[in-house]
């Protein structure tokens, strides 16, 4: 697509007018009108399947002279086409991902489909809760985004607005999602209320940096924007020596390394390593939160005191922020301030991990160049035990997780919060809880928490992160669970000692249709419950579920990849 504008919309229909053909086509004669080029109606909408649905788009359309995406069953298939504005079919998809309780025939194959506006990556309705389909097509060269959902007997209200909006983000790519309208949004709790009034429940458009255009809210109707393909993240400063590339308010993971090497287990089916029998599973977590001036050796005066606040409540483990560049071990201060936390600990009965330890990745280098970062973690007698590096400059160590006494820990560093699949990787290798040492900035609070909310929901693990303290309200350390709820938070922009406890065993999981239950005529909100029952599909159940033969290119090296690249993609060449 040369135009730098395209202009887009999506549609939303409320469930009970389905079959409402009328509607639809005055909805997209309003669009047509002003301009769309590309546009997109939710699944099942209207209620028409095979032969007769594609006729019908067909001539939709080709009378509107638009790129028309839709789906409906076909033969047992879920599908979504791609109409191209001739009439003709530019491609299609068949639903790939089912829950248990759907019973359509899934399809075989993950591709984008070729437009003349460009390539489009379709996904339909619980292919949301694989954030692999999305990262396969993108990977094969996708330029938008697009998922139908339909007809639902529950709303994950959730995750379904905070979700695109990461995946937007995650693969730098627009990410329009058609679904019906209702002002009453179903919940997954045992009364199964319907509460009227929720926004977001129907379509929106998100462009490439997590920001939504346009929204049609909880109404039926259209929302529509331009979108700006070529608005990819680019330098700002193209001879800093810096490893991502800023642009728009968004960043982008570049490192020099072979994608193979470490995200081969992406195309691996779900089969963690035994778990050990852990001690307990209801921990207590301290977080040490601080300015970016409070340093290791230099900042004792207020660290060793946070330190000692933290051991006072008990913590069975305790865990700082990323450290600067000065944090090297190998500095006679530095390694007596390391010397006397982990005493600290020990003496407390707890776990250390201290992020942003400045290790040189090859024996005899000195330069600060040469040193990543890393996590290093002691145990509760004091002894050195794990280590993970960032993957940020590629000289990460794959991703490892480690047995504590309480529980599977995986640990990432500051900028790969912004590469999914390395959550993913812990996650399928068990880890219960990600820890997150990092020197997040302020304004990238907000865009921090909901990145590690989508983390936590399509990984099902707890993400405790600790970030610097800075000015902007947003910018705190945090827990969530695996729910993706922030359960606790530091104070604002303070040092301070964050107390969390959390349970390893906290439920996790998707609601799915259970069976059906009696309601009592009469009964208070009688007229508000279903008579659908529902139950919390484990996690490790929807891991189950993946297929990742189905995954194309997710390990393999381009020279463009939209997560990670080896160029810096500023022209500066690979960073070292």
């Amino acid at each position: 697509m040369s135009e730098s504008l395209l202009p887009v919309a999506v549609i939303s229909l409320d469930r009970e007018e389905n079959g409402n053909r009328g509607l639809l086509e005055t909805l997209l004669r309003r669009v047509v009108g002003r301009g769309a080029q590309l546009v997109v109606i939710p699944y099942g909408f209207p209620a028409m399947e095979g032969e007769s649905a594609r006729g019908y788009f067909r001539a939709l359309a080709r009378e509107h002279g638009v790129v028309l995406v839709a789906g409906f069953e076909e033969e047992g298939k879920r599908l979504a086409i791609a109409f191209s504005s001739e009439g003709g079919i530019c491609g299609e998809y068949a639903q790939t991902h089912r829950l248990p309780y759907e019973t359509f025939a899934p399809g075989n194959e993950i591709k984008p489909i070729a437009t003349p506006l460009g390539k489009l990556g379709l996904s339909i309705g619980s292919d949301l809760f694989f954030p692999e389909v999305q990262w396969s097509l993108v990977q094969q060269g996708a330029d938008i985004l697009i998922h139908l959902s339909g007809e639902s007997p529950v709303y994950d209200h959730f995750y379904s607005v905070l979700s695109p909006r990461v995946r937007a983000l995650d693969v730098h790519r627009p990410f329009l999602l058609a679904r019906p309208s209702s002002n009453a949004i179903k919940l997954v709790h045992n009364e199964e209320m319907a509460i009227p009034g929720v926004p977001m429940a129907g379509s929106v458009i998100i462009d490439q940096s997590g920001v939504v255009l346009a929204s049609t809210g909880f109404s039926q109707g259209v929302a529509m924007s331009d979108l700006r393909l070529d608005q990819h993240c680019r330098s700002l400063e193209s001879g800093a020596n810096v490893p991502m590339t800023r642009g728009n308010d968004i960043y982008k993971l570049y490192f020099n390394d072979s994608r193979q090497r470490f995200f081969s287990g992406l195309r691996e089916a779900y089969a963690p390593a035994p778990r050990p029998n852990y001690a307990k599973r209801k921990i207590r977590i301290a977080l040490l939160t601080h300015f970016y001036s409070v340093q290791i050796g230099s900042g004792d005066n207020v660290l060793m005191p946070l330190l000692e606040e933290a051991c006072a409540h008990k913590p069975d483990i305790v865990v700082t922020t990323e450290m600067e560049q000065g944090c090297k071990p190998d500095d006679p201060l530095i390694a007596e301030s390391l010397k006397r936390m982990v005493a600290m600990t020990a003496k407390a009965g707890a776990y250390l991990l201290v992020g942003g330890v400045r290790v040189p990745d090859q024996p005899g280098t000195t330069d600060d160049a040469s040193r990543p970062s890393h996590g290093w973690l002691w145990d509760r007698e004091g002894r050195f035990v794990f280590e993970s590096r960032i993957m940020l400059f590629g000289r990460g160590c794959g991703q490892e997780v480690f047995d504590t006494d309480f529980g599977r820990i995986g640990i990432r560093l500051c900028g790969d919060v912004y590469a999914p699949e390395l959550s993913r990787l812990l996650a399928l290798k068990g880890a219960d809880i990600v820890f997150n040492p990092s020197m997040s900035w302020g304004a990238s609070g907000l865009i921090n928490t909901e990145l590690n909310q989508v983390r936590a929901m399509d990984n099902g693990h707890f993400v405790a992160s600790v970030h610097v303290a800075f000015s902007d309200s947003g910018q705190r350390s945090h827990v969530i669970d695996p729910m993706g709820g922030v359960v606790a938070a530091s104070s604002f922009y303070d040092n301070s000692v964050l107390i969390a406890d959390i349970d390893l065993d906290a439920r996790r999981g998707v609601f799915v249709p259970e069976g059906r239950r009696n309601i009592e005529p009469g009964c208070y909100l009688e007229g508000f419950r279903s008579e659908v029952s529902h139950t919390l599909f484990p996690q490790s159940e929807l891991f189950k579920l993946r297929r990742p033969e189905l995954y194309e290119m997710l390990e393999s090296d381009l020279p463009d990849h939209p997560f990670t690249a080896r160029d810096r993609g500023d022209g500066g060449g690979p960073y070292r």
